[in-house]
């Protein structure tokens, strides 16, 4: 079977048969030369939903998802019995919470937990209770051939899968079982390139530039914008808010609403009302027949009731503003083509507001926990950025998690004040302290350790100042061996607390100066 796309309406010619033709919309099949209605009704039935039924094989997930493409899950595959029942019942739970607005997050579960049955099976595994770290292992030794990020996401579905059965899972799934997942080099659009899309953005359909304008406005993953919900405008004390589910967090997110942006998500909603009816609950659509012969008023695309798709291969949006940089011939501040991706919005977006307000406001526009996040994997400095600064940045330092990154392991107040921050204290007859602290200058140590700074999480130890941390490191080593001869309790446990915390970080440090 095969589709076949005609340029009128919705229909589609899927062959030669009893029936050879299909609606996209309600995906109905039909004889297209029958008279009678009877054509029509006999399909529409047999494509009627069944009523949700535990005990099937398959689950029909139009009974859990509005407006979702007609899509199954079949267990007949999964075994152990046993195990099939347990997958199940956990899947149930999920559909039940409606913590996925999608159905392909549930369908995505799938794969690890079929995967780790077919090894219990031939482990003859009896029972939950029964399963060891060798069954791990062995679900681990069958994921070598994928991609490290694709190995992580199929442990924690797993893991996840096995606490709510109520398993404990800590001698089961060890953190090293993680895998690094290197980060890409971070891209997004420069200034330059993001003035010039929006200045050929009238050229293009309005509901397609009102998807980009969206989309970059709110810094929202790809995802989260093509679920993003028809009302998602809010008003709160005067104040209004965009506000959309966050599927990677399973958090709602609210970004202020400037007036500008409420105008144009107030006719995106009269757009979708307008073409998709009352009952469509997104605030995009999908779309067909879009070809780059048709840029850029694209007359023959037609929008479907459905989110759109998040590949970038198939997002409306996306492949029209690539085609938009092609024929307008869009370079960047280096003179270069950028490559448009859907997701550069969201590193294009917190970087300029990085740049305006800082650190902190991206953090928050891009609901980070922590700011390294926001600096490590969306607003990392820019080159000139680098250039410019002064030291100690151009020295490295160690930061909380052992890694020396000059940059994300400090706070933004040392970009303007570096001195405020440094440590150099030789204090008579043996309190000294060198390096750098990560705490606000202007208030007092809050845990109160100066000064056992060098066991503090906010210290910075610099590669620069490495020969006075050998110096003091032999100097207390002296100390110690002093005070175990004469009996100076207290003064042997200093030197030998000092010893301890240095002996965390100086080691690498060396290394790290010494190349």
């Amino acid at each position: 079977m095969y589709y076949t796309i005609k340029l009128r309406s919705s229909l589609y010619n899927i062959g030669r048969g009893s029936s050879d033709s299909k609606c996209y919309f309600c995906r109905i099949t039909f004889k297209s030369d029958a008279i009678g209605s009877q054509s029509w009704i006999a399909k529409s039935i047999k494509n009627d939903i069944l009523p949700f039924d535990f005990d099937r094989d398959s689950w029909d997930l139009k009974n859990f998802f509005e407006n979702s493409c007609q899509r199954n899950i079949y267990f007949k595959d999964i075994f152990p019995e046993w195990y099939c029942l347990g997958v199940k019942k956990y899947l149930y739970h999920l559909l039940k919470l409606k913590i996925y607005s999608s159905s392909t997050c549930i369908l995505k579960k799938l794969p690890a937990l079929r995967q780790f049955g077919e090894i219990l099976k031939r482990d003859k595994v009896e029972d939950f209770y029964s399963i060891t770290r060798k069954s791990i292992l062995r679900f681990l030794d069958n994921c070598k051939a994928n991609k490290n990020i694709t190995i992580n996401r199929k442990l924690s579905d797993l893991k996840y899968f096995l606490e709510w059965m109520g398993l404990e899972t800590s001698n089961l799934v060890l953190n090293r079982d993680f895998l690094k997942v290197n980060s890409d080099e971070i891209a997004w659009l420069d200034e330059v390139t993001r003035t010039r899309i929006k200045q050929h953005l009238p050229k293009i359909p309005d509901f397609i530039a009102r998807h980009y304008l969206i989309q970059e406005y709110t810094a929202a993953r790809v995802r989260d914008v093509c679920q993003m919900p028809f009302d998602c405008l809010v008003e709160e004390d005067s104040k209004w808010y965009i506000m959309f589910f966050q599927q990677k967090t399973k958090r709602w997110q609210r970004i202020p609403a400037t007036r500008e942006i409420r105008r144009i998500v107030e006719e995106q909603q009269q757009w979708i009302r307008q073409t998709l009816g009352l009952e469509y609950s997104y605030l995009f659509c999908h779309f067909r027949i879009i070809k780059a012969i048709s840029y850029p008023k694209f007359f023959n695309i037609k929008p479907l009731p459905s989110p759109p798709e998040v590949d970038g291969v198939k997002n409306p949006m996306t492949r029209i503003i690539r085609m938009l940089i092609e024929n307008e011939n869009i370079l960047d501040a280096n003179g270069q083509k950028p490559y448009f991706t859907g997701k550069i919005t969201r590193p294009s977006r917190l970087q300029e507001i990085r740049v305006k307000h800082g650190i902190k406001a991206a953090q928050l526009y891009a609901d980070h926990k922590r700011s390294r996040t926001t600096f490590q994997h969306y607003t990392p400095p820019t080159l000139e950025e680098v250039a410019s600064v002064d030291l100690p940045f151009q020295e490295l330092l160690l930061n909380p998690d052992n890694k020396f990154l000059a940059w994300q392991s400090l706070p933004e107040s040392l970009l303007k004040n570096p001195q405020a921050h440094e440590l150099d204290l030789e204090i008579a007859p043996r309190l000294v302290v060198y390096g750098h602290c990560a705490l606000d200058p202007k208030t007092p140590c809050p845990v109160n350790l100066f000064p056992k700074c060098y066991g503090c999480s906010s210290f910075r130890p610099s590669t620069g100042k490495l020969p006075l941390y050998e110096r003091q490191y032999q100097g207390e080593q002296q100390r110690l061996a002093e005070a175990e001869k004469v009996g100076a309790e207290l003064a042997f446990d200093e030197a030998k607390a000092t010893i301890e915390a240095m002996d965390k970080w100086l080691p690498d440090l060396r290394k790290l100066a010494n190349g």
